[in-house]
């Protein structure tokens, strides 16, 4: 991968830019709905001002989650769909529905364990695992090995990188790089499109 170009910019309107049928593979971490399923840690009581975390999640609406529309989006600029949603769990059904019944998708579960959760439960479970949705169609391109097509990891939270770049859930990077090794070809001339929706940040 010898060319990268990052943009910084809102999201929605950067991907607009984007030609039709051009990307191979995206990989979007989207914010998260939060509010069902039962609230932990910061987002326990909707008066939790005051912490970064929450400050910046709620003056941006980024507890409300991805605005479904951008969808579309992603599937006009891929050649074929091919692609990694990282999601709570009270967002499965919506991309379930979009991806496997209106696109007629393949899809895979890949699933974050974490050994050290927020020890809260507040009459739920633990919030211990975060999942990551693929979606892909006949044609695109998918080839791994056994070590890079497990769908379950486990690992402690990324706090090294979370305190470096200021972000509450960095993922771990050999995850990723599992899922651009399965799903691209590395050095054949492709663009993957690499979307960081909290930072509104761009990586071609």
């Amino acid at each position: 991968m010898s060319d990268i170009k990052l943009l910084h910019g809102d999201s929605y309107e950067l991907i607009k830019d984007i030609p039709d049928n051009s990307i191979d593979l995206i990989i979007t971490d989207p914010p998260y709905e939060i509010g069902k399923g039962g609230m932990t840690g910061i987002f326990k009581y909707r008066n939790n001002k005051g912490h970064k975390y929450y400050d910046a999640i709620m003056d941006k609406k980024l507890d409300k989650g991805i605005n479904l529309e951008i969808l579309d989006e992603y599937v006009r600029v891929l050649k074929k769909i091919n692609i990694y949603i990282w999601c709570n769990k009270d967002q499965i059904y919506d991309y379930l529905t979009y991806f496997t019944k209106n696109k007629k998708c393949n899809f895979e579960i890949i699933i974050w364990g974490k050994n050290d959760p927020t020890p809260f439960t507040c009459g739920h479970y633990l919030k211990d695992k975060e999942y990551c949705l693929f979606f892909w169609e006949k044609g695109a391109y998918l080839n791994g090995s056994f070590e890079t097509m497990k769908t379950i990891y486990l690992s402690n939270k990324n706090k090294s990188d979370g305190k470096k770049y200021n972000h509450p859930t960095i993922k771990p990077l050999n995850i990723i790089e599992n899922m651009v090794n399965n799903s691209s070809k590395i050095g054949g001339g492709g663009f993957g499109l690499f979307y960081g929706f909290r930072h509104n940040r761009w990586s071609l």
